[in-house]
């Protein structure tokens, strides 16, 4: 049993992770009939890993340490609970990337990245689903990574979220340039009347 789930595929010496999955309960297995209630747009996979090294099928994981993952699935609960509704067995929230690289090292990610492909290869086709609402927690503009984030203007969603790192507040609507705050030192409270209404 576990709430987060993902494929993790060896590219030469690299790690990209797949369709990661954050179940609000706890699941034995995964299914494409599975709810999926949102998204959230990241930087990259960091630390987390394979519970199985040799396999490319979607799997448990081991969040080594990964905050992002076990906080997204506290603040959609929380969400969830502001909104009265119920948490079905199989709903899940996906994550998603400006690449898909593992590494908890941001700089190291981006250089080993540089060697693998241009911006538009080895998107994760998760991004192609249909979403009841994207959040975006993919922190301040940065030269070396914004070409990656421009795709995601044309996601299937209505319902684009983000929190202003510099004006504090919640806006509706792709970020664009503008800074969408990471989940790290964010204020629960402050994204949950945001989200509830989506969930």
């Amino acid at each position: 049993m576990s709430n987060y789930w993902a494929t993790f595929v060896k590219t030469g010496n690299h790690c990209f992770r797949y369709d990661t999955r954050i179940y609000l309960n706890a699941v034995q297995s995964i299914s494409n009939s599975d709810i999926c209630i949102g998204a959230v747009v990241g930087k990259n996979p960091g630390s987390a890993s394979p519970s199985n090294l040799n396999s490319n099928a979607m799997q448990m994981i081991n969040l080594n340490g990964d905050k992002l993952l076990p906080t997204v699935r506290n603040i959609f609960i929380k969400a969830k609970t502001q909104a009265k509704k119920p948490i079905g067995s199989n709903e899940y929230v996906q994550v998603l990337n400006l690449f898909y690289l593992c590494d908890n090292n941001l700089s190291t990610a981006i250089t080993s990245y540089s060697t693998v492909g241009p911006c538009t290869s080895l998107i994760d086709s998760a991004e192609n689903k249909i979403f009841p609402l994207v959040w975006y927690v993919w922190g301040s503009p940065d030269g070396r990574i914004d070409c990656y984030k421009q795709r995601f203007s044309g996601i299937n969603t209505n319902n684009h979220i983000y929190y202003h790192t510099t004006n504090n507040q919640v806006y509706c609507g792709f970020p664009d340039t503008n800074p969408a705050r990471h989940t790290q030192g964010l204020k629960h409270a402050s994204i949950i009347p945001a989200l509830a209404p989506f969930v």
